[in-house]
């Protein structure tokens, strides 16, 4: 940990974690604007009159609802300092991030803006809330649809205004996109997760035994209908590849797992059907026009609550392998115009005004425009 003995520069905008931080940095800010990027992780102290000075009335301002002292400390200490960064903008792309929330509650005197960055699901916030009590609340929120912003008003959450623009990194991996070949069948999206990191809880027990299960049919599915398969695994984790090799066996294809390589948008590209269990790129491929199916074994509309055709529930193989076979069968036509309605209302993604532009319009007219009201 270092000290530095005066007060940090003031800068346009201050990034809330460094999450996905180049693609804030190269497609958003793009050097328009100055920035500082904050870590939640504090690795430099900065110490002068004019922060301790607001620390304490930040303290006084504040009133401690955490359990954890230092805790509260902590979260008085970052409050301080963006306030001295002075930002027009504090900008995540962690929108589910409860220090994010937290801030906006207490701070009043700055522009919050979250971008979505997966799927959000009631079972998380309940989860969440059980853990740390976080009441959401967005100032500017870039969702992916109108799904989102109905979600946000049935969980209570306020948002003075949200733009559905559809995914950032979808739109980014569509300026990348070559033209591709289709090489595969189907794609898995891999829902590893590595046994030490799975919860007793009885909802993470029940995703994990959907998986089982989903693995189980698909490897039984491909063999019976000599289907070519692709998994798009979520890292170069051995575990993971030595876990789908157990099942699928030795030969079954992998995308690279390297993030940014956009290599499970490659592979999904690549698929005639691309199915998972709960994942954002399955709204993401649906938004660009690919076949795609969610399957669910438990039937619990706490978990990926959207409608047909997008997820379907199954009691059995039968079920799963009908509803697969027609999806494969039907022509891209028609899959487009069945999948209309849901497409726009849960991926409101337009390539000709992607989510990175949209965001930096935001960001400019706010900075250009100084009666612009908060």
């Amino acid at each position: 940990m270092y000290f530095k003995f005066r007060n940090p520069k003031k800068v346009d905008i201050v990034i809330l974690d460094n999450e996905c931080d180049s693609l804030l940095l190269d497609y958003i800010i793009k050097n328009e604007f100055s920035y500082k990027i904050v870590e939640s992780k504090i690795d430099t102290i900065f110490v002068s009159p004019s922060i301790i000075f607001k620390i304490i009335k930040n303290i006084i301002k504040v009133k401690n609802q955490e359990k954890n002292i230092l805790s509260y400390l902590y979260r008085i200490y970052l409050l301080s300092m963006i306030n001295l960064y002075n930002p027009k903008i504090i900008l995540t792309y962690l929108d589910n991030s409860s220090l994010y929330h937290w801030l906006i509650r207490n701070d009043h005197d700055m522009r919050y803006m979250a971008i979505q960055n997966g799927i959000r699901q009631k079972f998380e916030f309940d989860i969440l809330e059980k853990l740390i009590p976080v009441k959401i609340n967005h100032d500017f929120f870039f969702c992916f649809g109108k799904y989102d912003i109905d979600f946000n008003k049935q969980m209570g959450f306020k948002s003075n205004e949200s733009i559905p623009c559809g995914s950032l990194k979808l739109g980014i991996s569509e300026l990348r996109r070559k033209e591709i070949i289709k090489k595969y069948d189907i794609c898995l999206l891999s829902n590893y997760k590595k046994r030490k990191n799975i919860s007793k809880c009885s909802i993470t027990r029940e995703i994990e035994e959907n998986n089982i299960l989903l693995d189980e049919h698909i490897k039984h599915y491909c063999q019976s209908n000599s289907k070519s398969l692709i998994i798009a695994i979520r890292s170069k984790n051995t575990e993971e590849i030595e876990y789908y090799k157990s099942i699928y066996g030795d030969d079954v294809c992998f995308s690279s797992g390297l993030i940014e390589s956009y290599s499970s948008y490659d592979a999904s590209y690549q698929s005639e059907v691309t199915i998972a269990y709960q994942s954002t790129l399955l709204l993401e491929m649906l938004a660009v026009g690919k076949k795609v199916l969610h399957i669910d074994f438990t039937n619990n509309e706490s978990m990926f609550n959207y409608d047909a055709p997008i997820k379907y529930s199954f009691t059995s193989y039968k079920e799963m392998e009908s509803k697969l076979n027609n999806i494969h069968n039907m022509k891209i036509q028609d899959y487009t115009e069945l999948t209309k309605k849901q497409r726009l209302y849960v991926m409101n993604y337009n390539s000709k005004n992607p989510p990175h532009q949209i965001i930096n319009n935001k960001i400019s007219f706010i900075l250009n425009n100084k009666n612009h009201v908060h």
